[in-house]
């Protein structure tokens, strides 16, 4: 008998792990571009660093994805790439790799060419200029659900945001080009690994929900997934990740070529720019991070393509947490009662009293958060149920809210972004705490206990089956009935309630 080994598989600076029967067992698959060889595990595999696009470097630096160069022999896809290149944030460190566009594919290890599995491909989030496929897996959700789950990369930041002139008019959009580029390689080769390409579900979490936004707004995605889900997105407000019209992106690149010493002509410009170092982009980058609209891809502004139905018409899955901001304001602590009120007039200008009112200080553990919920409503919770609401107008749409306060709190991947907590500290169901439950997140402090992994296998198996079957299994949103699935506050996995606008105050939010 062969001798057992087993690799830690890093999908997340990692913790999980495939045992291996040995080199000879790890299974190999053929796809369009050639053969990989990945991980094999009891009861899941994971082919990892499959390219889905030329490297985007030298000439093809701001430029759409290139065609994959066809390989001989095995490719290895034992190993996770290297993260795109990125200022460094809470989720990793700064890196200045431009060969990123890769991605992972997990598959249940029983899995066989052409099955017709459903298929899930996630969009990390890190506000477009952070963040990388390393810190998530798949392999719960394999092995749960019997689904083929994807991560793709995608350019940031400056990488992903510049429009330049040369470029024409797929400039500012290379984020989305990126993520478009990653769902047409799963329609060409999902079917190897026992997806189905007619059952595929984007999902994004934060400006990785932005993106799922843009993608349903995209007449070029049309026909590459058949559900979305969008969690913790931001895309019916105002964000340092939605992206700008593509006149007001091409005069901040020409801007911020201008603060590089790049002047004059287009084409002089775009060489100038694609000969800097890309540490040295990184350093002068202080842009919006974003897919441009007015664009070929990005015809509208999402809120504008929903309001004339000019999106993919699929079901869509709209979530938020509970508490999205607390976690972001404990830096502040110790705040001061008139701390507090300088905050909200900071933040909330006219509204200020009037914020202060719906949010007092005693109704919280720390004063920060006050602040915090202030922040999570506004900018993420109503949108998205003010999104829910337009979007149930063109297409069926199920809403949720992750609201179990015993979730592991965020940590930082990153020694400079770390931050003191203060006593007590608790994240509540904050930004990203449902990520640990669904795609074993490296960012989230230590384990699941055993109640909360049955929560995530039971969310796991919910965002599996969503668009696969219908209601009562995920209600109806409407703008009459607007039911939204809490999930995991007080010990109970999934309850619907109507009350969530009321109780996070979106009547104060919506009146603009």
């Amino acid at each position: 008998m062969m001798p057992i080994r087993r690799l830690v598989v890093i999908a997340a600076l990692a913790c999980a792990v495939l045992a291996r029967a040995g080199a000879a067992d790890d299974p190999e698959v053929r796809i369009a571009d050639g053969t990989i060889r990945g991980v094999a595990g009891w009861s899941t595999q994971a082919f990892l660093g499959i390219p889905f696009a030329a490297p985007p470097l030298g000439a093809l630096r701001w430029m759409p994805p290139a065609p994959v160069v066809p390989w001989p022999g095995v490719r290895d896809a034992t190993q996770l790439a290297r993260p795109c290149a990125t200022e460094g944030f809470g989720d990793g460190p700064r890196t200045t790799n431009e060969d990123c566009l890769y991605l992972n594919v997990y598959r249940p290890a029983s899995a066989t060419a052409g099955e017709a599995l459903p298929v899930m491909v996630f969009i990390h989030g890190g506000g477009n200029f952070s963040g990388s496929t390393t810190i998530y897996d798949g392999v719960r959700m394999a092995e749960v659900t019997h689904a083929v789950v994807v991560f793709p990369a995608y350019r940031l930041g400056v990488f992903g945001s510049l429009a330049l002139r040369d470029a024409g008019a797929s400039g500012g959009t290379f984020i989305l080009q990126d993520n478009l580029a990653a769902l047409h390689w799963v329609q060409r080769n999902i079917a190897a690994f026992g997806g189905n390409p007619a059952d595929v579900t984007v999902s994004g979490q934060s400006s990785g929900g932005t993106d799922v936004c843009n993608l349903l707004a995209s007449p070029a995605a049309a026909g590459l997934f058949h559900q979305a889900i969008i969690q913790s997105g931001i895309c019916g407000g105002t964000s340092a990740f939605e992206g700008d019209s593509l006149a007001s992106t091409q005069a901040a690149t020409t801007a911020y070529a201008a603060s590089l010493g790049c002047t004059g002509a287009d084409a002089a410009i775009a060489a100038c720019l694609r000969a800097k170092p890309a540490g040295e982009l990184l350093d002068a980058w202080h842009g919006r991070s974003g897919t441009a609209s007015g664009t070929a891809l990005l015809p509208l502004p999402v809120m504008d393509a929903v309001a004339r139905g000019r999106i993919v018409h699929v079901p869509v899955l709209v979530g938020f947490t509970r508490d999205e901001w607390w976690s972001f304001e404990h830096a502040l602590y110790p705040l001061s009662a008139a701390g507090l009120r300088e905050q909200f007039a900071a933040n909330f200008h006219d509204r200020a009293a009037a914020v202060a009112a719906a949010y007092p200080e005693s109704a919280y553990p720390h004063r920060e958060y006050a602040l915090g919920a202030a922040v999570g409503d506004n900018l993420i919770v109503c949108p998205s149920l003010r999104l829910a609401r337009a979007l149930a107008a063109v297409v069926r749409v199920s809403a949720y809210e992750f609201a179990d306060r015993s979730a592991p709190p965020f940590k930082s991947l990153n020694p400079a972004n770390a931050q003191p907590r203060p006593p007590g500290y608790t994240g509540g169901a904050g930004h990203t705490a449902e990520l640990q439950y669904l795609y074993n997140y490296q960012s989230a402090e230590g384990p699941l206990d055993a109640a909360q992994r049955r929560l995530g296998d039971a969310m796991i198996a919910g965002w599996v089956a969503f668009g696969r079957s219908t209601p009562p299994a995920w209600p109806a949103f409407t703008a009459a009935h607007p039911v939204v699935e809490r999930i995991g506050a007080d010990g109970a996995s999934f309850v619907p309630v109507r009350t969530a606008g009321a109780e996070h105050h979106c009547a104060l939010w919506d009146a603009r």
